[in-house]
């Protein structure tokens, strides 16, 4: 633009005496009227001569020979279209302005881009790395030394319990097949002499619905599943626990249900109580559980004895205590599977999930408890669920987590991601670590020795039964139910709360 290196050493946009001249030949231009009165020749030599004269008018300067000669020849001499020619070179001048201010402002950004340091890559990953790790440290500041930090944290947790819980457990198989109404008989069932029950006699419960739910209560099912001899898909649950979270009064409680209670079953003929899942799943199970009991289940966790035995070890084994006629019985017979494993001693001591298991099932020796039979069978389940729950609490959080995802494959459940998260907040903020327990029929409510069908069974009062359970489920009142319950004196150690 015939600017020369002094010219370009400074601001334009800044210098006011430049913008004075700039605006003054503009106008001067504008304003000329002599131009129209002089031959084309004449206003050829006065634009050579004015550019000469005065060089800092720069729109003249700037005018080409070519712009200049079509504006004199689209006005000769003598036309009197004196307007037309003012407006021509008025477009030139407002063209030559923007041509100016454009540069101007160009000049202006490729200086501002000079200006402008280029950050090295170097510095950029420092910064980054800066702002995360202030972002941690203020995260963990706020996680761990502030009440809605723990909160926070909590809920983090809980639902990402919720999503493993979810992702890694199996569903219960609903479209087995369903089983013949048959009577499954055991080998006690034929060695048994005793008379066979009138049921004529039986005064049936009457609890039409899905049983009784509060508010603030969770009833889960816990189940072991026993296949074994089972000629159907589904196998019988010798283990059946309806487990308690009562928030009410921040309550831990398990309530055994023995196995060969007699007990009716929609759709079929009276049975035992584990034969309901065999026939019919477990919504036949719940449909059994609710018209005897008159009792709404949350949902239900079922493991089966083979993943049971695994679970087990995967803790690391258990300490149980066994008296001298469990630990002579489980070396001589098949209920440890493995024979390497029939080594167990009386007293406490050591044992691994085959042995856990085999300890879990004897039916015909006398607990530590004092009791035979069922009952002592049902003692040895919850005796073996608290051992369960005392392990799990030597663990990190990092061991849990490890457990967790171990075990949960093997673990059959109908409960949901929300229900799960629901109940794990529930039990996180009870905060409570005792275990109270209660086993049906209760003592001096039913009559054993007897059988239906060649079954050998037990015949409880129910509506007796039922109010137990609901008293101790619900904790409408105290009941006394040590008799039907361990003391902590005979149950390995375990906090146990009798009622």
């Amino acid at each position: 633009m015939g600017k020369d290196k002094d010219e370009e050493a400074f601001d334009l946009d800044s210098d006011s005496q430049f913008n004075d001249n700039f605006l003054k030949n503009i106008d001067k231009v504008l304003n000329d009227t002599d131009v129209i009165d002089h031959e084309p020749a004449n206003l050829a030599d006065r634009n050579q001569d004015d550019a000469t004269k005065d060089s800092s008018n720069y729109a003249e300067n700037n005018m080409s020979t070519s712009e200049e000669s079509e504006v004199l020849q689209r006005y000769p001499e003598g036309d009197n279209e004196e307007s037309g020619f003012e407006d021509e070179l008025t477009n030139i001048s407002a063209s030559l302005a923007k041509q100016i201010c454009e540069e101007l402002n160009m000049n202006t950004e490729d200086i501002s881009k000079t200006k402008r340091k280029k950050m090295p890559r170097w510095q950029k990953i420092v910064n980054i790395v800066s702002v995360v790790l202030l972002i941690l440290v203020a995260s963990g500041l706020f996680l761990g030394m502030t009440k809605p930090g723990h909160k926070l944290l909590l809920k983090v947790g809980v639902n990402l319990g919720g999503k493993i819980w979810a992702t890694w457990t199996k569903d219960f198989d609903d479209d087995k097949d369903l089983v013949e109404d048959t009577d499954f008989l055991e080998e006690d069932d034929y060695e048994s002499d005793h008379p066979e029950a009138d049921l004529s006699q039986v005064i049936w419960p009457d609890h039409p619905g899905d049983g009784r739910h509060e508010d603030g209560v969770y009833n889960i099912l816990l189940l072991g599943e026993e296949s074994i001899g089972s000629e159907s898909s589904r196998g019988r649950t010798d283990v059946i626990i309806i487990a308690t979270l009562n928030v009410n009064q921040k309550a831990v409680r398990l309530t055994s249900l023995l196995r060969d209670t007699l007990v009716q079953i929609p759709g079929y003929k009276e049975n035992k109580l584990n034969s309901a899942y065999e026939k019919g799943g477990l919504e036949l199970l719940y449909q059994t559980i609710s018209m005897n009991f008159d009792i709404r289940l949350d949902g239900a966790v079922m493991v089966n004895f083979k993943n049971f035995e695994k679970i087990v070890d995967r803790l690391g084994g258990l300490e149980l205590t066994l008296t001298s006629g469990e630990a002579k019985y489980l070396n001589k017979t098949n209920y440890i599977s493995d024979k390497k494993n029939r080594t167990v001693v009386e007293g406490t001591q050591h044992m691994n999930g085959n042995q856990v298991l085999g300890y879990a099932r004897i039916r015909k020796r006398a607990t530590i408890t004092g009791n035979n039979n069922d009952y002592g069978r049902t003692d040895r389940h919850r005796i073996v669920l608290n051992a369960i729950f005392e392990k799990y609490k030597t663990k990190s959080k990092v061991e849990l987590a490890g457990l967790m995802l171990g075990i949960l494959p093997m673990i059959t459940t109908d409960i949901d991601q929300k229900n799960f998260e629901s109940m794990l907040n529930t039990f996180i903020q009870m905060g409570t670590m005792e275990i109270e327990q209660l086993r049906l029929p209760a003592n001096g409510t039913f009559t054993d020795n007897i059988e239906v069908r060649g079954m050998d069974v037990l015949i409880p009062d129910y509506e007796e039964n039922v109010d137990i359970l609901h008293n101790f489920v619900f904790g409408e009142d105290k009941v006394d139910t040590a008799e039907n319950t361990e003391s902590s004196e005979n149950t390995n150690n375990v906090e146990i709360k009798d009622n």
